[in-house]
């Protein structure tokens, strides 16, 4: 009895032996989304292929997160949220009988029936392929030899086919960087510039691959637009039909930066239907497009073979102050302006204008202007008061006429005084050098000006061991020091103002001996320099702010909305977050005016592009300066 039991124990685990473990129960199911295959059960596995949405496939429970797959003759793993268990009705059962070809993934025994204890025919070896039907859940039918078997279902794989994947043409839609992985902590490779066209092809839901000759790389599909980049902006040369206002802004009541006679040549291109972009050296302007004539100005017609008339030339005076025009209307550029009771030689043009002769020059002046005969001696002109020029660091044009664009007869200092005699059209009228000039009123002041030099302190945020905010290695304090020293440089430079730092090195600096620092320079006002950062990317912008708090909050917010305002003129392309108010410790406790800046946030794509641009933040600089020059020209 004894060895009868020992017969029976052994014949059990020989035939327990005999079942390979590769015939456990497996599932079908389907992919949910686009689903990395990887060869280990992490996410730093290595990536063997992406299977499309809606895939079928048979797999395995590995654990609560990960599945095992059964593909290509071998086992992978997939994340266990995306694969949904496909369960078969019977009728499909019953009813499935299409054959496929299939692989083996493991050493399979065939049998001649769909029974674990049914006799085995033969064993295939793993990555045979094999032609089957679907039997039932678990068994298959096999074909071989024109003969019908019976083998484990979870051990035949689709046989699939790897497509190579579709290549596309595009651009990058921003500045890309380029990684070795599908993972933005992988090593960057390079980094391609904006509008590079590139050749890519789309690997998962976020990352695309990228060819550049025989290598390839991975990077985020948002930086990338399909499609061939707009071709260049396209000038062509025209003339102004009119006095060509150019504005710095698309908007007819922004400020006016240039203006330009008629008939002007000028080089143009088309911003859209009403708004043409025009370019003089290396700067560009708005100007609205129905003022701009495409081609060559027109020719005067040439002089018919008709003897012309002999004019008859006058002699008369101006019965006004005298605006001298290149044509006969007065919407021209005013090209001369003479004194009232100027004597001149003259001839009727038409009804309402005549020909003015000065020299070998011809101007147009209406008639009712000039009075024929000898003129009455003219009066002493009476001064109607003094103003005093205020241009801290820089000079003020005398000019011909109330023109910008009038020829320059000299210069005057800061804080001279000088009488007027009037003003008119922006400018006031003086004398210079024994003959009459004009001067902008903007840059005249009633209130003679303090010809002291303003104390301006500039203060670097953070430093040392306080980097401030920090992305990809460029650090808040870096930026804000090289931002400073760039406003120094042009302050100093353009306008010879007097200005300090806080700190010129990357040393640390306490919020208290910050404020110390700029009451020890006898600072006259002080501007603080930082960047921002925020948990979101999609915070992004330039910010100014000055204190309620402080006791000199009414002249700190003008300062910190002329820095804001001028700041956003250079970097037109960054968002205005606006002039803003707190008690931040560097703006409320100093004895001056003072203000914050927020140069943009490092925590945002689009920002950091500027932030490490050292053409944006020379931009930046000169916005800021210009900011604190406006203010000084106001209060000192």
């Amino acid at each position: 009895m004894k060895l009868l039991k020992v017969a029976l124990i052994l014949s059990l685990l020989m035939f327990g032996a005999q079942i390979p473990s590769i015939e456990a129960s497996t599932l079908d199911g389907e992919t949910t989304i686009n689903l990395n295959v990887r060869s280990t059960p992490n996410v730093y596995g290595k990536l063997i292929t992406t299977l499309p949405k809606g895939t079928k496939v048979k797999y395995g429970t590995y654990n609560k997160s990960w599945h095992k797959l059964y593909m290509n003759n071998r086992t992978y793993y997939v994340s266990a949220p995306y694969i949904k268990r496909i369960s078969a009705s019977p009728t499909m059962l019953s009813t499935q009988s299409t054959e496929s070809t299939g692989v083996t993934t493991e050493n399979l025994n065939i049998r001649v029936s769909s029974h674990r204890d049914a006799r085995i025919i033969t064993t295939l070896k793993k990555g045979t392929e094999v032609r089957h039907t679907e039997h039932n859940r678990s068994w298959s039918k096999v074909f071989l030899n024109g003969k019908t078997y019976y083998a484990a279902s979870a051990y035949i794989a689709p046989k699939l086919t790897v497509s190579a994947p579709k290549k596309q043409v595009g651009y990058t839609n921003r500045n890309i960087q380029l990684f070795n992985g599908t993972l933005q902590s992988s090593s960057v490779v390079k980094t391609i510039p904006v509008n590079q066209a590139i050749t890519f092809s789309i690997h998962n839901s976020s990352w695309s691959v990228v060819y550049e000759g025989t290598k390839s790389y991975f990077t985020p599909t948002r930086g990338i637009t399909a499609g061939t980049l707009k071709p260049a902006t396209t000038k062509e040369t025209g003339y102004a039909n009119r006095e060509l206002k150019l504005f710095g802004a698309r908007n007819q009541a922004s400020a006016v930066l240039k203006v330009l006679p008629l008939n002007a040549v000028i080089e143009s291109s088309k911003y859209n239907s009403s708004w043409s972009t025009v370019y003089i050296g290396n700067e560009t302007f708005f100007t609205a497009t129905a003022w701009i004539t495409p081609g060559a100005v027109p020719v005067e017609p040439p002089p018919t073979m008709t003897p012309e008339p002999v004019e008859t030339k006058s002699q008369g005076y101006a019965n006004r102050d005298l605006n001298l025009f290149g044509k006969t209307h007065q919407s021209s550029s005013v090209l001369l302006v003479l004194p009232r009771y100027t004597a001149v030689t003259y001839s009727p043009y038409n009804s309402s204008w005549s020909k003015v002769y000065i020299g070998t020059k011809t101007y147009f002046t209406p008639t009712s202007w000039l009075t024929l005969g000898k003129a009455p001696t003219a009066p002493a002109a009476v001064p109607l008061g003094k103003v005093y020029v205020n241009t801290p660091g820089d000079v003020l044009n005398v000019r011909s006429s109330a023109s910008a664009s009038s020829t320059i007869l000299g210069r005057l200092s800061h804080g001279t005084e000088i009488e007027h005699y009037g003003s008119a059209n922006g400018f006031y009228k003086v004398k210079f050098n024994n003959r009459d000039g004009f001067i902008s009123t903007v840059f005249a002041s009633t209130v003679k000006p303090s010809t002291e030099t303003a104390v301006i302190v500039l203060d670097a945020g953070h430093g040392g061991t306080d980097p401030g905010a920090g992305r990809s290695s460029l650090y808040e304090k870096t930026v804000v020091l090289d931002v400073t020293k760039r406003v120094e440089a042009y302050l100093r430079s353009k306008y010879g103002y007097e200005v300090r730092l806080t700190r010129s090195t990357d040393v640390y600096l306490t919020l208290g001996q910050r404020v110390q620092a700029a009451k020890n320079l006898r600072g006259d006002l002080f501007v603080s320099l930082h960047t921002n950062a925020a948990g979101s990317t999609a915070a992004q912008g330039i910010e100014t702010f000055y204190s309620t708090s402080s006791a000199h909050s009414a002249k700190s917010r003008v300062l910190a909305t002329n820095i804001q305002s001028n700041l956003l003129g250079k970097m037109s392309g960054m968002r205005n977050r606006g002039v803003k108010t707190a008690n931040y410790y560097v703006i409320t406790y100093n004895t001056m005016p003072s203000a914050l800046v927020e140069l943009g946030f490092i925590s945002s794509p689009s920002d950091i592009v500027h932030l490490r641009s050292t053409t944006s933040r020379q931009r930046m600089a000169e916005g800021v300066a210009e900011g604190i020059a406006q203010y000084v020209r106001a209060y000192h």
